[in-house]
């Protein structure tokens, strides 16, 4: 990447890879230290198609994503990371048939670890399913 190329501006112009690409997630808004990140409904999310429960698993990949692009747009470097820690408190299940959003912000990075936290909705910020925390931390490698 040219030296005078920002990381995080290469980051979001990327095409959704891998796991992303599959659950759909793409870029919502960003700030100097946030992200927020979407991931629309698809029917393989849900639990129990009777309860129309929505699974954890989209909301935790939607977190950990969103939390590392934080990261990225806090340091503004391309820095090799690795999810440390990831804690979800779910204060209600995810509605079927609506897009899950997370924003996440990066409050704190020192030399090899950088923290994050994460509020996740379906459609009202107002109305959060869940609140999350992680940590990542700096890998030697590339």
């Amino acid at each position: 990447m040219p030296d005078d190329e920002d990381p995080f501006e290469r980051l979001k112009n990327l095409p959704p890879r891998g796991h992303h690409a599959l659950l759909g997630i793409y870029s919502v808004d960003d700030g100097p230290d946030w992200v927020e990140l979407a991931c629309p409904f698809a029917p393989g999310f849900m639990m129990d198609p009777e309860t129309e429960l929505v699974s954890s698993g989209p909301v935790v990949s939607l977190v950990d994503a969103a939390a590392g692009a934080a990261i990225i747009a806090r340091t503004r470097q391309w820095l090799p990371m690795a999810t440390l820690d990831l804690h979800i408190d779910y204060l209600r299940p995810a509605k079927a048939g609506q897009t899950l959003h997370a924003r996440a912000t990066c409050y704190h990075v020192t030399r090899k670890v950088a923290f994050t936290r994460c509020d996740v909705h379906d459609g009202d910020a107002a109305s959060p399913i869940a609140f999350a925390t992680a940590s990542f931390f700096f890998t030697d490698e590339s």
